[in-house]
């Protein structure tokens, strides 16, 4: 089985003065890279959603031999990314995550194609039962006209095509827990405050 991984990456970082988030440090490397080289040992091909030509030539020398994916829609948001990810992949199945996590765990990875083969999508769940959807695993066949049909339609969050297929697994966290104990995985950086709580620059 064919297997992709997309990084979304054409965010504008509005909450980080419009720093691109993609190529801060983190560690020595730029968490674009970072998230690269987890993802390049699970599957066959990562994907890179950038929101312009000249994103793309930013990011060019940090993800060498990648794939980036433009967005056709401008100012709707990550499902714009989304949409160009599950037109270009390759894979059967495809883990979407953001370029701002920088602590995925590759056994969480797999423990989700696992979770995923066989059914239309494997989707975290919170402790109040919501989806985390920037680390699922989802069938493109099923998806990606959905993807299409809600951007259509007007519903640009990112679980709106997710709440229409018919056979969604929801993966608990205390499952997740099994293989991240400390949930590392789901942490993410949105502001200056996040940066400095992790230390990371």
């Amino acid at each position: 089985m064919t297997l992709s991984a997309l990084i979304l990456a054409g965010g504008r970082g509005r909450r980080l003065g419009n720093t691109e988030k993609a190529l801060m440090n983190c560690d020595g490397r730029s968490l674009l890279e970072r998230t690269i080289s987890i993802l390049d040992d699970i599957v066959d091909e990562v994907l890179i959603s950038v929101r312009d030509e000249e994103q793309e030539k930013e990011f060019e020398a940090y993800a060498p031999g990648k794939r980036f994916v433009l967005d056709s829609y401008s100012d709707i948001g990550p499902l714009a990314g989304i949409l160009e990810g599950f037109r270009a992949a390759s894979g059967e199945y495809i883990f979407v995550t953001a370029c701002d996590m920088p602590f995925i765990d590759p056994k969480v990875v797999e423990f989700m194609f696992r979770c995923a083969e066989g059914h239309d999508a494997a989707v975290p769940l919170r402790p109040d039962g919501s989806m985390e959807p920037l680390c699922g695993v989802y069938r493109v066949e099923p998806m990606l006209p959905l993807i299409e049909s809600s951007i259509a339609s007007g519903k640009r969050f990112i679980l709106a095509p997710v709440f229409e297929l018919d056979d969604v697994v929801g993966v608990e966290m205390e499952k997740i827990r099994e293989v991240d104990p400390q949930l590392r995985t789901f942490i993410n950086i949105n502001t200056f405050d996040d940066i400095d709580k992790l230390d990371i620059c």
